[in-house]
């Protein structure tokens, strides 16, 4: 090479090809190569045929162009036929006929449009909550187009949580996207192998219920995805790293205002825009989200007592009075809160989730109502009913004729529920019994509680009412002959 340089740079001088070819010691053809090549000269080996592979020369391409073998397994074939060369002038000519197979880290980076994917996933981490060390779990979305990020964090790793932080991201950015990327893990993924690939049905459910096309990534092969972000990274750096908190609802609330004042409006190195403002061009274009959540995955059904509580997980919950005796749909929000749902989907309570077994908790406003008088008898009932619904006396008669038995009960019981559902409501509701002749207390709270959600009822102020004090006091009943001027019995004028 150094003599290729030289030559080149006395030639650039003016100096003629004898003269260079002297003072270099160099043929003139020499020099003449040099001065016709760009490029400085490479030692190849020229090629040359090995006599032993040449009949086998169109079978070792068939196998690797059409039978797609390995190479150890071609080596096998032509040895079984007749080969008696060596294995490193087979692979030499393998490398030259197989095609040319593209680097499996290169990957084709793509940008998706406004409202088209979103990407989900979790990573474990361990805090100190209140001075312990605890485990969570933060789970995490990412808008393909805006790259605007949510985290949902949760005390557990179950199916129920996982669900719950996928459809909470939804809520978070006020629409669906039309795809969900995710990975492979079980909760999503039944059998991830693509000659038999099956979807979990529970989250094939979810998404159908959104109308969201689940998509996931190729088995350990995360760059599928078209980007390699990194949502928990800067998480982790800027968050979790040498923090610590009272509890878990302050680690929320930090996280929450880490999210809004940070995430949303620091500039992305890719798009050099804040994610925030990349939102408002993508908030337009997202599908619009259901009345309700979904509530049939993650929930459990449970029927509550006639005490007014339901059982979970070895403690037991208060709902309203107006569920007794019947099922509602429990789930476990991020591992410490429990709700109840109604049928129409309306969240009647909400605890804190114990940690103790046995426990009793208890909202005393579920209670409210059970102890305010009502009329006992069927007459003074009616006038009571007529009173609230004069327009609805075709109801009324209903009852009075089919429950000729126990018009009181029902007739209380309907008078109770005014207590907590609207007018309207329960005048739908007679409407609807009228239309199946069926004039019950128990049709008239099904339809209720399928159609309506209760009124929160006001406490009663203290100190406006107060109870008569019931004194048990026996009196001889000469001391009330006194009082009406008659004589004691057997007492003479």
């Amino acid at each position: 090479m150094e003599a290729w340089a030289a030559v080149r740079h006395l030639h650039a001088q003016g100096h003629s090809v004898r003269r260079i070819s002297r003072e270099l010691h160099l043929s003139r053809q020499a020099v003449r190569r040099a001065l016709g090549s760009p490029q400085p000269p490479r030692y190849q080996r020229k090629p040359t045929e090995n006599q032993q592979l040449a009949p086998f020369v169109a079978l070792i391409q068939q196998l690797t162009t059409e039978q797609h073998l390995i190479g150890s397994r071609i080596l096998s074939e032509i040895r079984a036929r007749g080969y008696r060369g060596s294995a490193a002038a087979f692979y030499r000519l393998w490398t030259r006929l197989r095609p040319t197979q593209p680097d499996p880290r290169i990957t084709e980076r793509f940008e998706t449009a406004p409202g088209e994917q979103s990407q989900f996933d979790w990573s474990p981490y361990t805090v100190l909550l209140g001075g312990a060390r605890t485990r969570i779990v933060m789970y995490g979305s990412v808008l393909g187009y805006s790259r605007r990020l949510f985290y949902w964090p949760s005390l557990d790793e179950t199916l129920a949580s996982i669900y719950e932080a996928f459809e909470e991201a939804f809520w978070y950015y006020g629409g669906v996207t039309k795809v969900a990327l995710v990975d492979n893990a079980g909760a999503f993924v039944v059998d991830a192998r693509p000659s038999v690939f099956q979807w979990h049905p529970q989250f094939l459910a979810l998404c159908g219920y959104y109308r969201v096309q689940p998509r996931a990534c190729r088995v350990r092969r995360p760059q599928t995805k078209g980007k390699r972000e990194r949502p928990f990274g800067f998480l982790e750096e800027h968050f979790i790293k040498g923090n610590s908190w009272l509890d878990f609802p302050q680690l929320c609330r930090d996280l929450a205002r880490f999210t809004r004042d940070v995430l949303d409006v620091r500039e992305h190195h890719t798009t050099h825009q804040p994610p925030i403002k990349r939102f408002a061009e993508e908030a337009p274009l997202l599908m619009p989200l259901p009345a309700t959540r979904y509530i049939g995955i993650h929930a459990l059904t449970r029927k509550v007592s006639w005490d007014c509580l339901l059982p979970y997980d070895g403690s037991r919950y208060s709902v309203p009075w107006v569920y007794a005796g019947k099922r509602v749909w429990v789930r476990v929000s991020q591992g410490v809160r429990l709700e109840a749902t109604a049928a129409s989907g309306a969240v009647i309570a909400r605890h804190p989730l114990s940690r103790t077994k046995g426990a009793i908790i208890i909202d005393p406003a579920h209670y409210e109502g059970l102890r305010k008088e009502t009329p006992r008898t069927k007459v003074v009932l009616a006038e009571a009913f007529q009173h609230q619904f004069p327009d609805d006396q075709g109801f009324l008669d209903g009852v009075l004729t089919q429950q000729k038995l126990n018009a009181v009960q029902h007739l209380r019981g309907i008078l109770e529920l005014a207590r907590h559902y609207s007018t309207e409501a329960l005048r739908a509701a007679f409407q609807t019994a009228s239309a199946y002749n069926t004039f019950s207390l128990s049709f008239l709270r099904g339809v209720l509680q399928h159609t309506a959600q209760p009124m929160a009822v006001p406490p009663t102020p203290v100190g406006m009412v107060r109870e008569v004090p019931r004194l048990a006091i026996k009196r001889d009943l000469r001391t009330y002959q006194c009082l009406l001027g008659l004589p004691p019995k057997g007492v003479l004028q």
